[in-house]
């Protein structure tokens, strides 16, 4: 990789356009109901039906091939095949996009202690007679030796919670926390005995219908957990390349070399701009055919880590990390797996409540700058809510940015993205909400105005008892 030769940011049409027609697939297997074999048309019919060119349609099957939400099937009887997307296809890229923006283990702890605490409480509300009986042979297996997986408990009150958001959150971070520490050689040989009496003492909260107390527990045995893992000599704060992306972006040629070209990149250090290389240039040092090439150029534009500009002096050059296509990847597993309002709902004031409170932390700290706060209020006054969330300049986004917590935002991110999405739905089908929406900027305008208000007074106390009032104001009635 070449650090001198800087190239500016690519902004390619025909990749919007496929961006486009790849989001009207995956609302069309939605509408559908996400019936897994079933023959979604063929070449022919799906250029007919989304009006778009051969090449931009392609660019878009490529893209929904990547989300396994659908795949080509040639012969006869192909065309393109609704898929299944599974967790492993969520966690790949998550684990891509921390590793690009550097998140810590420190913020991946944080994250996962405020998501398990939620899981915890909302497991003890909604347990059923015969869940119970499940939690209690869990900790006795786990007593007697059982288990072949010590999170299990973690995992199986995740699912209790009734919300395929937190679920899938619960699992992306246990899987990520491992890849900074996964030496289970090293672990001394009285710590199944403390994790046991922790993961006893939170479902005895659970059983008994506590959801404080299961809160506490679970966010004093996960402080525990992370003091414990951060002291370890081969625990790292970073994630380590050649570990997080074992068996991520598959395992074919193509995929390959974007994992072996993603995994150089981070490892030389090479930052946004930095010219990659030519097709023929990346041909002939990888040793690879121009299919090959192609493909792995497809994956890295995909997700967002390298571009290509066109013409002469034209290539393959690095990009800014780019939040957008892990949160898309989210947000279709989770459409998927039935995510409904409610769901959101339940994550919602408590992420909102958790990121005012860090955003107010890094102000008083100085590790933030007040000046993105009167950006964000601007772009919401001139262009309305919406729009500004729609480029990524909305009060909320700014705030998730502003706590420093990459893995809080991504989160954060995601939620907001689904509520959006429900929101914009919902207005379509009911006049009511399309009035409400024309009404967005009269009244969340203020609102933000004056939760930023208390944060530039540097009241933390205030600006969250204000967000809670605004997130009762505007959450689902």
């Amino acid at each position: 990789m070449n650090p001198e030769r800087i190239g500016p940011r690519v902004d390619s049409r025909r990749a919007k356009l496929a961006g486009r027609a790849a989001e009207q697939i995956v609302n069309d297997v939605v509408e559908l109901g996400w019936p897994v074999g079933q023959v979604l048309g063929s070449e022919t019919e799906l250029l007919e039906r989304y009006g778009v060119s051969r090449a931009v349609l392609r660019e878009a099957i490529r893209l929904v091939e990547h989300q396994r939400v659908a795949r080509m099937r040639r012969g006869t009887g192909g065309g393109l095949v609704i898929d299944e997307p599974d967790v492993d296809a969520v966690i790949g890229p998550a684990v891509i996009y921390l590793l690009r923006v550097g998140a810590t283990l420190d913020e991946i702890f944080d994250t996962r202690i405020l998501l398990e605490e939620l899981a915890a409480e909302l497991a003890t509300q909604r347990i059923a007679e015969a869940d119970q009986a499940a939690v209690r042979d869990t900790v006795d297996r786990e007593a007697e030796g059982r288990l072949t997986d010590f999170r299990e408990l973690h995992t199986q009150l995740a699912v209790l919670s009734g919300n395929p958001v937190l679920e899938l959150f619960v699992e992306t971070f246990s899987r990520v926390c491992n890849f900074h520490f996964s030496d289970v050689a090293r672990l001394p040989a009285d710590i199944d005995r403390a994790v046991l009496r922790a993961h006893r003492g939170i479902a005895k909260a659970v059983l008994a219908n506590d959801p404080a107390l299961a809160r506490e527990r679970m966010r004093r045995h996960l402080r525990a957990e992370a003091d414990f893992i951060r002291a370890q000599p081969a625990t790292v704060q970073r994630l380590d390349p050649d570990v997080a992306l074992a068996g991520t972006l598959g395992d074919k040629r193509g995929e390959a070399l974007a994992r072996q070209i993603f995994a150089e990149l981070t490892t030389s250090g090479a930052t946004p701009g930095t010219f990659v290389g030519s097709e023929a240039a990346l041909m002939e040092k990888y040793r690879a055919s121009r299919a090959v090439v192609r493909e792995a150029i497809r994956i890295l534009e995909y997700h967002q880590i390298a571009l290509t500009r066109r013409g002469p002096g034209g290539g393959l050059f690095v990009t800014e990390p780019d939040i957008s296509a892990v949160v898309d990847i989210f947000t279709i597993y989770l459409r998927r797996h039935g995510v409904k309002v409610r769901h959101i709902a339940d994550l919602r004031v408590g992420l909102e409540l958790a990121v005012v409170e860090r955003a107010a932390e890094a102000l008083k700290s100085g590790g933030a700058n007040s000046a993105a706060i009167e950006a964000a209020l601007r772009a919401e006054s001139e262009h309305g809510p919406a729009t500004a969330f729609g480029h990524g300049e909305d009060f909320h986004s700014m705030l998730g940015r502003l706590t420093g917590n990459r893995a809080l935002s991504l989160v954060h991110g995601v939620t907001m993205r689904l509520g959006w999405q429900f929101f914009s739905q919902f207005a379509i089908e009911d006049p009511r909400v399309g009035a409400m929406s024309q009404e967005l900027p009269s009244t969340v305008v203020p609102a933000h105005q004056s939760i930023a208000d208390a944060l530039l007074a540097g009241d933390a106390e205030l600006a969250v008892a204000r967000m809670r009032d605004h997130m009762a104001a505007t959450g689902p009635s």
